[in-house]
């Protein structure tokens, strides 16, 4: 937040955290010399703190980079989509994830290998000073961009592929600890989306959040780039990455809750209900207690605490800014 110079007591300026108005001084009242600032307001397009780099720079102009090459390269599939595809492909271009949204077009793999692109792993979060994985923010993007958010409380493959497949784990890794804290929703409120090493940490959600805000805007308008979406949200969308996520896909506490239980159940994807499985068996245990075996009482508990973290993350947000 920036701080302006106002007013003076004792031949120092005051400090303040508002901007000056226009005609805020008149002339003839400023002090000269070291003071002069007092009066003005600060140029920031010129300032160094304006035009420094900053630590997300490289990755905005290697996601720049990629997006130009994919237009060169052409062929059936849009550009936004094969950037999106060359950020997951060392990680995220397995059987399983071939299997749920797709594989990548390895000829573009091979293009911008041989144009000498190098791969950037991680970059700094400008909001919390995270170093967010640029496979994973790759992976869910292309699952929202392909397979589109789910209607309602339904939730669907892009779910999966972002904040869903992070929940199932995160279930699991709570049956794993159920002895110590039985309660599913204080587990959330003190464990999702912290610092702690889960496998829903802060920087998963930062992650699930920009994939489907960035992956959304894509989806819904394919005129705009990629590159231009994460230069924006770098340069300022952080700042309502996680109110726009949750309005967008979650809408309300009670309807986080639903699509938290949707999400935990059997549905009619047979693919994703053997993922679920796989994936609550991989943080729990092979005996693992299975989301379908809870109690409503204690599935109540569970969704009501991810719903609580998640809307208390919004308005830590838009208190910070």
């Amino acid at each position: 937040m920036p701080i302006w110079f106002s007013s003076m007591t004792a031949g120092l300026c005051a400090l303040t955290t508002k901007a000056p108005s226009e005609g805020t001084f008149k002339a003839g009242l400023c002090p000269g010399g070291a003071n002069i600032q007092c009066c003005q307001k600060p140029d920031t397009s010129t300032s160094p703190a304006a035009s420094a780099p900053k630590p997300a720079d490289p990755f905005v102009e290697y996601v720049r980079r990629l997006y130009g090459l994919a237009k060169q390269y052409g062929g059936e599939r849009p550009a936004n989509q094969l950037v999106m595809e060359w950020l997951r492909h060392e990680e995220y271009n397995d059987l399983q994830w071939k299997a749920l949204i797709g594989g990548v077009d390895d000829e573009f793999t091979d293009y911008v290998e041989k144009a000498g692109v190098r791969s950037i792993a991680t970059f700094r979060d400008p909001e919390y000073g995270l170093d967010v994985k640029a496979s994973h923010l790759g992976a869910c993007m292309n699952g929202v961009f392909l397979k589109g958010p789910a209607a309602g409380t339904a939730t669907n493959r892009a779910d999966v592929a972002g904040w869903g497949g992070d929940w199932m784990t995160f279930y699991g890794e709570w049956r794993r600890d159920h002895d110590k804290q039985p309660s599913g929703g204080k587990y959330c409120r003190d464990h999702m989306a912290n610092a702690d090493d889960t496998t829903f940490k802060l920087r998963d959600l930062v992650e699930d959040a920009d994939c489907y805000n960035i992956g959304r805007r894509l989806r819904a308008n394919p005129s705009l780039s990629i590159a231009d979406e994460v230069e924006e949200n770098l340069a300022s969308g952080y700042k309502s990455r996680m109110k726009r996520f949750v309005d967008g896909r979650f809408g309300s506490p009670s309807n986080a809750q639903a699509i938290a239980k949707s999400m935990l159940l059997p549905g009619n994807d047979v693919l994703v209900n053997t993922g679920r499985i796989r994936l609550v068996q991989q943080a729990g245990g092979l005996f693992v207690k299975l989301p379908l075996w809870l109690s409503d009482e204690d599935m109540n508990d569970l969704t009501k605490g991810f719903a609580d973290r998640l809307f208390e993350i919004v308005r830590l947000e838009d208190a910070a800014w």
